[in-house]
């Protein structure tokens, strides 16, 4: 098992869930809204997950890329119902 470093940038990352998820609960229900806080949800345990075990380098690279790809389309959603 890799050992845990503390990183700055997973507070980053955590945050930047925190603040999606915050967004997203204050948008009208929707699909779409519910498909995102989801995967913002499972992608904040992941990332919590990482506190006790550093993931692979291929691992957070795709984490990584998924929260900013998640980011934008809470980003889009949130502007549309503006």
């Amino acid at each position: 098992m890799p050992t845990v470093r503390p990183s700055g940038s997973l507070a980053l990352f955590e945050e930047t869930l925190v603040e999606s998820i915050e967004k997203l609960d204050g948008l009208p229900a929707s699909d779409e809204r519910a498909e995102l806080r989801r995967e913002a949800v499972a992608t904040q345990a992941l990332f919590r997950s990482w506190k006790v075990r550093t993931p692979e380098p291929k691992v957070r690279a795709a984490a990584v890329s998924r929260l900013m790809s998640l980011y934008r389309a809470v980003e889009e959603l949130a502007a549309t119902k503006r």
